[in-house]
Formats: C-alpha cells, structure tokens, sequence
C-alpha cells in the first residue's frame, strides 16, 4: 500500500483542482486522480465565473490570471418580442462591496488551465487515466483501490475521501448516498455560434416566446455565442443528430432579431436534471460539486457553488489535520453548504418553470413575463436581488455552529455568517492597500474597529478603545490568528480616514469581527467584549490532542 495521505481527491475539474491546490497550500498531503484521460470538450461546461469565485481566485493568487482568460460580461438583457432589449448593468451597486464586480465568462478548459496551474508548485500532480475503484473507510480512514491506465492496481490509505467526480459520482454511490431529484422533461438544443447580429457582444441575452427560451452567453472571440434554446412542447429527441437547419430554423422563431449563422463549432441536444445528494459527508468522505448538486444552467451557478464547496471544505480539513481547530469543525461543511445546495436548485427550479413551464399557463407567462421582466429591472431593490442572486455575493450561513453574534447585531453591514466585504484602508505611512490583499493567507483574520473617527485623534473614548484594539492585537494574534487593527494607523494598526471600512461593516462604535479563511464572518462583537470574545475564540480555537 502507497504511503498515508491526508486526503485522496477524486476529480480533476474545477472543484477537485480547487480542493487539491487548497489543501496543498495549507500544507496537507494530497492526492489527486480522475478517470478521464483528457479533460472533455469545452462545448457544453461552464462558462460563468461569479463574483464570489472571483473573491476566492484572488485569495489563491489567480484572479488576474483567470480573468485574462476570458471577457467581462457587462450587461444581462431581456429580449422583447419586438426587438427591444430591458438591460440591466452588471457592475453596478457598490454596496456589494467587492474588488471584482460583475460576471465573467471563462470557459472551463481555462478555468481548470488557471486552477491546475498552481498544483505542481504545491507539489501536486492531477494524475489522469487514474479510476477510483472501490473504497472502505474505518475510525482511523479510508482504503481505496484504484486502476491505472495499464490496469495495474493500486491501494491507497487517506486520511479523507473528498467526492468531486462529478454527478456519476462513484465516492458518493460507495458511500451509499441517495442523490434526490428527477429529469426536466423539455428538449434542449445547444449551438456555439458565430453569429452576425445587431446584439452587441459581450452580454447576455433572454428571449422567452410562446414556443420556448432562448439564451445567449458570449463566449471569447469576436461575435460567438453559446444559444441554447429550451423548448418545453417538443418530445425529447434521442440519438437524433441536430442539424444546423433544425437549429437555426428554430432559432429564428425564438430571436426577434435579424440574424446570419457564420460559423456553427458545434451543435448538440440535451435533457437538463436537477438532483441534490441527501447528505454531503458519511464519516470521513465528503462529497463536493456536481457529485452533491446538479440542476438547470439558470444563473450560471454550477461551476461556482462547487468551487465554493471546494474552499469551505478545504481550510476545515486542514485546520481539524494540523489541530488548529477543533474536529466538530468539519460538521459545519454539510450544515452550510447542504442549504446552499438546495436553495441554489429551489431557486433555478423556480426560474426554469417560470420561463420554461409546459402547457397554456407556461406559454402565456412566457409572453407577459418579458414586460413584467422589463419594467421591473428599474427598481433598484430589484436589481439588487438579481445582481446579489447572480454574483452569489449574497450566500451566508448565520445558522452555523461557526456563526457567534456577541451584543447587538448591526444595522447595516455583515453578521455572523454573511460575506466580509471588500473595504479600502492606509498604511500607517499613508499608502493605499485593500482590505481583501490583508486577508489574503491561510489563516482567519481578526479585525478590530476603533470606532468610526476620522480626524486621527485619540482623546476620551476613542483612546481607550485603541488602547483595548492594541491589547487584544498583541495577545490575540499569531500563527493561527491573523490579527488588523482598523482605525489606528499608529502600532502597525490601518487607517480609515473617510470611515468607508467601518460603514461597510455596519460599526458605529467599537467591534470585533473575525473573518473565516473562506471571507465569511464568524464570531462577531458589538462592541467590544472582551471576556466573551475570549471565550467564543477559546471555543473555537481549542487545541485538539486527537483530530478527527
């Protein structure tokens, strides 16, 4: 038997390169395998990457890389049948609050070339043609058999067993997993395009018709575009070939634009399934992406709730592997993102039987659904719930274990469990920096708010507060815990000289926020309590003298 590893991974896209590079970084032995000798055709995978991925990215040092790959998608538009477009901006809201807003379309062989490209300096290799045979787990780990490309086999001892091989997936049918859910009835025809047409490029397009929705993504490269067109009256067809006639001829009764097919890379037919798994862990295997969720394209959020998946579940492994944390630490992962999952499939649920319903009722929403649509995207509360929903910038989990509000919670700003924001700060010698580039590492970060002023004194109040903020920072921080003081600029703390870090986290006094590896808040304190902070930190910080 090959040498005990922390964990095997078994799945080479983007979640399992996400998982691999995480646990790498934070200094775990991994392996990584997948069947496949090749990764498949970019045709028909993701191609959205989401704000809050893109959060993730930087922290991992690839954004830069990841986005040069690929265009920013600057507008969603709703097709009307006469040809005019309700568009809604993709950059806008800034309470968002984050450094890379908006939508990016990257097709996934760029994605997983980005994410792979960090393993080999980790000293990781994606072993491909490499198949999970068969597995057993006891008390102490997991025994897994696999098969090489000659058809030697090989067995491997981990520490964990992580699942992201896909919605086939073999971790999950060895771990007896129920995958709940069924097949959406309507056919679905997919073209990626070059198409010559009065639409600009680089947007997204909706054209619901009495017939069907159509949509279509930009995709890199002048003028292309993926269509796929959701036809609910027709049978499915099976093992039919789908002919560029039969794609363009249906096109044109759903595009209430004039357009010219130049160029068809590929054309192809598909049923869509919607299915979350009944749990995400059994003992020490856990399951992550398509292998716990899949469902309807909707959103754009596949690809990026299993990257997420990936992040969250990573920095728990190794914090409970190296006795950072205590082991009740990975019963959090299926309590937050489990509800993730299957809010992310109600949700697109909801949206595809809006757009896409069978039978009088779906025809006559699809035709009034467009002008309802369209008035709507004037309204700011809506386009804030669309763009929080799309950008995924919205998930929290205030129902964690992990999730501790001490005092009042804020107004306005995070509470424990929702996304830390984005904020901008200075140096003690007057220089830029931003928030997230602090956070940036392994470790979580604990900030500490000395309350909203902006003139640089420190008289009465205010001076006690820093003088607490320094006293907790000198005995607070360490390897493990990432300590930044934010309105003190003087003893290595950051200035905040127009209060924008302190209105982003809803402090109007002194706080304490400690924010996850993952860019979630945890424990929070409004204001400052010393001996509960003390306590909440002990608690989750307790040294384990034997990790799970």
């Amino acid at each position: 038997m090959a040498g005990a590893l922390d964990a095997l991974v078994v799945g080479g896209g983007p979640t399992g390169l996400t998982m691999a590079g995480e646990l790498a970084r934070r200094g775990l032995a991994v392996r990584i395998v997948d069947k496949a000798l090749e990764p498949p055709p970019d045709h028909s995978r993701a191609l959205g990457v989401q704000a809050r991925t893109l959060e993730l990215f930087d922290r991992m040092g690839i954004a830069e890389a990841a986005t040069a790959r690929g265009l920013r998608v600057e507008a969603f538009n709703l097709l009307l049948s006469s040809g005019r477009r309700a568009r809604l901006p993709m950059r806008r809201l800034s309470e968002l609050a984050t450094s890379v807003p908006g939508l990016f379309v990257i097709q996934q062989f760029d994605t997983e070339q980005v994410l792979a490209s960090r393993l080999s300096g980790l000293g990781v290799a994606l072993e491909r043609g490499v198949e999970l045979v068969s597995y057993t787990q006891d008390g102490d780990g997991v025994t897994c058999t696999l098969r090489r490309p000659d058809a030697s086999v090989e067995e491997v001892r981990a520490r964990w067993l992580l699942g992201c091989d896909g919605a086939h997936s073999p971790v999950r049918k060895g771990a007896d997993i129920a995958f709940e859910g069924d097949t959406y009835d309507d056919h679905c025809l997919l073209g990626d395009l070059v198409v010559d047409w009065p639409l600009p490029d680089g947007e997204i397009y909706i054209s619901p018709t009495r017939r069907g929705v159509a949509a279509a993504f930009p995709v890199p490269g002048g003028h292309r575009f993926r269509i796929i067109l959701i036809l609910p009256e027709l049978p499915p067809a099976r093992g039919a070939a789908l002919s560029l006639e039969e794609f363009e001829g249906t096109m044109r009764g759903m595009i209430p634009v004039p357009f010219k097919v130049e160029k068809a890379i590929v054309l192809s037919r598909y049923r869509l399934h919607h299915r979350v798994a009944a749990r995400m862990r059994r003992g020490r295997v856990f399951l992550a992406g398509d292998a716990a969720h899949i469902h309807s394209p909707a959103g754009g959020q596949g690809m990026n709730t299993g990257i997420q998946d990936a992040y969250n579940l990573a920095w728990k492994l190794a914090a409970v592997a190296q006795g950072r944390m205590p082991a009740w630490l990975l019963d959090t992962y299926e309590m937050e993102r489990l509800p993730v999952a299957r809010r992310l499939v109600d949700t697109t649920d909801r949206m595809f039987g809006l757009l896409a319903g069978h039978g009088p009722i779906g025809r006559t929403l699809r035709l009034v659904a467009p002008t309802l649509m369209a008035r709507a995207f004037g309204l700011a509360a809506v386009q804030r719930r669309i763009l929080g929903f799309v950008s995924q910038l919205n998930i929290r989990y205030r129902r964690s274990p992990l999730s501790v509000q001490i005092g009042s919670p804020p107004a306005r700003g995070p509470r424990a469990g929702d996304r830390a924001p984005e904020a901008a700060l200075r140096t003690a010698a007057g220089e830029p920096v931003r928030l997230f580039e602090l956070l940036r590492g392994v470790e979580p970060a604990l900030l500490l708010f000395t309350g909203p002023r902006s003139d640089g004194r420190s008289n009465g109040d205010e001076g006690e507060a820093r003088a607490l903020a320094r006293r907790l920072a000198a005995r607070l921080g360490g390897p493990d815990l990432k300590v930044l003081v934010i309105g003190a600029p003087e003893a290595g703390g950051y200035a905040d000289p127009d209060g924008q870090a302190h209105a982003a986290y809803g402090v109007t006094g002194t706080a304490a926020v400690l924010v996850r590896p993952d860019g979630h808040v945890g424990v929070r304190s409004d204001p400052i309590d010393e001996g509960e902070l003390g306590r909440a930190l002990g608690r989750l910080f307790a040294q384990q003298t034997e990790a799970s």
